[in-house]
């Protein structure tokens, strides 16, 4: 298949681009001017372009298969909030409209917070947004996750998938976010865990997901929706579980949602006074007050989706770690 993909330089992409390529896909990358190129398959076909571009996104599609569609706005603090809006939601919507023109399959790369928060129990698929979202990126999933349930409503070919949190080997970019924190652990800079350390949240290792994205462009059902998930896990259950992997102890410090949320405050007014970003937001702390819990059954049983065990991400997470230290 001749696939366009976006959002191919990021942490999550380049795995993606990757593995399609060695599957014997033809890709055609679409880059914004200065996107780093390093670690991308170097048959690929790099056009010039952005999500927000709906011009330059129907020319990169013309002659294509399928979209992979993983471009978003992954952060926690921007100064122009209307960036998710447009990069996240008109993104969507300007990829299905490049994807009518050129007649091709859309895979969606949605977020487990489109869903909304699950668990204890783990949700699936039937999850629908509650709304009252509690960051911008949040918001903006939960909004472009309604374009593409309609999309899918109206006999779009259209595959949407809704990763958990995924880490692994990878860019360490605002999209690696456990690996980002298991890092600051292990060099001694993590400065604790927010809240009891109680809530579950749904850990994907990073190969599994790439895996899942194969098998919904070449087996996907039209108009489905698979959860690509993997251990549901406890944040305090996650440092334990890095302890038995590194022997680095779990943080001693359990920071109150009340404290969290101060600190998260000061941060953004001072990010907003000096523009740069902040180490933490009130907003943030919101999403480590739920549960994110949910399950892969359906991917399993559809598309051959299988998971590791978070034991066994870490170990393999941690071995990179040292190795690029």
């Amino acid at each position: 298949m001749k696939v366009l993909v976006t959002g191919g330089t990021g942490f999550l992409g380049k795995n993606v681009a990757r593995r399609l390529a060695a599957a014997g896909h033809s890709l055609r990358l679409l880059a914004r001017a200065g996107s780093k190129l390093e670690g991308l398959p170097t048959d690929a076909e790099i056009v010039r372009g952005d999500v927000a571009d709906a011009e330059s996104l129907r020319l990169a599609a013309a002659g294509c298969d399928a979209i992979v569609h993983m471009a978003a706005m992954v952060k926690m603090w921007t100064t122009d909030r209307s960036q998710f809006d447009r990069v996240n939601v008109d993104g969507l919507r300007n990829v299905l409209d490049a994807a009518d023109a050129a007649r091709a399959r859309v895979v969606y790369t949605s977020s487990f917070m489109a869903l909304g928060p699950a668990g204890p129990a783990p949700g699936d698929e039937s999850l629908v947004h509650p709304g009252s979202p509690r960051n911008d990126y949040e918001r903006t999933k939960a909004a472009a996750d309604v374009v593409a349930r309609a999309a899918a409503a109206a006999g779009r070919d259209i595959v949407i998938l809704y990763p958990g949190v995924v880490y692994g080997p990878g860019d360490l970019t605002d999209g690696n976010i456990v690996v980002k924190m298991v890092s600051d652990h292990l060099t001694g800079r993590f400065p604790g865990i927010v809240g009891p350390g109680d809530r579950l949240w749904c850990y994907s290792f990073v190969e599994d997901v790439v895996e899942g994205h194969l098998a919904a462009l070449e087996r996907g059902r039209s108009g489905e929706r698979y959860i690509l998930g993997g251990e549901n896990v406890s944040m305090d259950g996650l440092f334990e579980t890095l302890h038995a992997v590194s022997g680095r102890k779990p943080p001693p410090l359990h920071i109150p949602y009340p404290a969290a949320s101060a600190l998260g405050y000061a941060c953004v007014a001072w990010a907003e006074l000096t523009g740069h970003p902040p180490l933490l937001t009130h907003e943030v702390v919101g999403v480590f007050r739920e549960h994110w819990a949910y399950t892969s059954a359906k991917a399993e049983r559809e598309l051959g989706y299988r998971t590791r065990p978070l034991r066994e991400g870490l170990q393999r997470t941690v071995a990179w770690l040292k190795e690029r230290a």
